[in-house]
């Protein structure tokens, strides 16, 4: 394998990795604090042990999640240096900012809800139990923020330095609030909520059908029930908003998302079928006539372009792009000698820089597509587990109306087993989006074969073999201090917070 798929493929897996332990930090987080604050307001005193447990499992998951996201902090450098050069002025804003503000609140109030236990009043206590949930919410907040400008980039310019070609910023808002910031990170954090949400109801059912902990299972399943029925169906609203903004955003991994090679008028929404890459086409098994055109343009008739075209449509935009770049050389040129004022001629700098960079990165063909296979497979499955989840927590609602979902092995089984899936589901939404996005790092202005680092095939092979054992020794570990904090319970002693601590401390 060459270099970039070497350095894809380790960014990729530490990636994976990482995001395993992510969205379960932000639905635990969320769910700890208004379970405190029911306690503020009740006193009963299940809801704060209940509350201190899940905290103590959130802990496990914090340490295991800031200890494989650092990695990827350093692959920047080291594997995507010219990525790193190109976009460093705009792209590490959002991530030191994320750091100093996001991370550090986060830590603090983990280290006082658990340690401050009985030792603080429990309005305060409750206080750090939203600072959690704050930190994590405002983390995810300015990582999506960095990867929505990624995927549709504004607030910048392009210019040509000593340094080489960088993208610098000119509207820090602009940058932040992009047209897809708000409902890319509403989407990511329901989904992190229904992660949460299915942890709590499965560790419950557990204890239900083990005839453990009952009473502090069942309202801990009645709780999770309700706030993971909620936003699952929330979950339904927000990606449908999301798919609207990707198909006139992003075009291009809409249409590989959907499968379709070809336009269409009046596009079915494809539910299964087989991608053929070579041939340049997809098998449709199951199909519902025009509501894709319903759904992406809010009207049955609307044209949905397809790849072949979009191809066609980026090698024109690249072709106008280098037919600009003479003209606009020829125009520096004059205003150079005619001695313009300065503001003009680094506006047209950066305009034929910009130009010089859309001629490149929108110069592409087929070879340069991902794997339309994978993008359609993972997009689609997260969408059928999406409306799995509101199936299930639907039908959890039916039964705790009846009054029977405590003895319903049924539900309780069905929950248990199903932990799994938000996970599956988030990660493979992971890959759909930035599988998708390919073949840009920045869409329409930096290609990913453009931004790896140049260093021997051999460097690569060996962080990737020596971070994949170390992940996965991480990962063990991890799993061990989860399942042992989850057989042990739910403690009424007050040496929950040194549990705690030895638990992280096996970690």
């Amino acid at each position: 394998m060459d270099l970039l798929t070497l350095s894809r493929i380790q960014f990729g897996m530490t990636a994976f990795y990482h995001f395993l332990f992510v969205p379960l930090t932000l639905g635990l987080a969320f769910m700890i604090a208004i379970l405190k604050t029911i306690y503020l307001r009740n006193k009963d005193e299940r809801y704060d042990r209940l509350a201190m447990f899940l905290m103590k499992l959130f802990a496990i998951n914090f340490a295991v999640g800031v200890a494989t996201g650092l990695t990827m902090e350093f692959e920047f450098g080291t594997n995507w240096f010219t990525y790193s050069k190109f976009v460093g002025d705009i792209f590490g804003a959002p991530l030191a900012i994320e750091g100093l503000m996001a991370f550090f609140l986060e830590s603090t109030f983990i280290g006082l809800f658990l340690f401050g236990k009985d030792r603080v009043s429990d309005r305060m206590h409750t206080f750090a139990a939203w600072m959690v949930a704050l930190g994590s919410t405002l983390s995810a907040l300015w990582i999506l923020i960095a990867n929505s400008w990624m995927q549709t980039p504004a607030g910048y310019k392009i210019v040509e330095t000593p340094q080489g070609v960088k993208a610098v910023l000119t509207d820090f808002w602009e940058a932040v609030i992009n047209h897809t910031t708000i409902f890319r990170f509403l989407h990511c954090v329901d989904a992190g909520y229904i992660v949460g949400g299915f942890f709590v109801m499965g560790i419950m059912a557990f204890y239900l059908l083990k005839n453990r902990e009952t009473e502090i299972a069942k309202i801990g399943l009645k709780f999770s029930l309700i706030f993971t029925a909620i936003v699952s169906v929330l979950q339904i609203i927000f990606g449908d908003i999301h798919g609207y903004q990707v198909t006139h955003g992003q075009p291009l991994k809409m249409a590989m998302m959907e499968g379709k090679w070809e336009t269409e008028k009046g596009a079915s929404l494809d539910l299964f079928g087989i991608v053929n890459q070579e041939k340049q086409e997809t098998k449709v098994i199951l199909k519902i006539p025009y509501l894709l055109s319903i759904l992406s343009y809010h009207d049955p008739k609307a044209e949905f372009k397809g790849i072949k075209e979009l191809v066609q449509e980026y090698r024109q935009i690249s072709e106008k792009a280098k037919e600009k770049i003479p003209v606009l050389e020829e125009k520096l040129r004059q205003l150079e000698l005619n001695n313009a004022p300065k503001n003009e001629i680094e506006k047209l700098r950066s305009e034929l820089a910009l130009a010089k960079a859309n001629a490149r990165a929108y110069d592409i063909n087929f070879k340069d597509l991902p794997s339309v296979a994978l993008v359609f497979t993972t997009f689609h499955i997260m969408v059928y587990l999406g409306f799995f989840f509101a199936f299930i927590t639907l039908w959890g609602l039916y039964l705790l109306k009846k009054g029977t979902i405590y003895t319903n092995k049924a539900f309780l089984w069905t929950v248990l087993l199903s932990i799994p899936l938000p996970y599956i589901a988030t990660e493979f939404g992971w890959i759909a989006a930035e599988v998708g996005r390919q073949p840009w790092l920045v869409q329409g202005v930096l290609l990913t074969k453009d931004g790896v680092s140049f260093h021997p095939t051999g460097n690569v092979w060996f962080s990737l073999i020596f971070f994949t054992l170390i992940y996965t020794g991480i990962f063990i570990v991890f799993l061990y201090a989860m399942i042992k904090a989850v057989k042990k319970g739910p403690q009424s002693e007050k040496s929950q917070p040194v549990e705690s601590l030895t638990a992280l401390k096996e970690v």
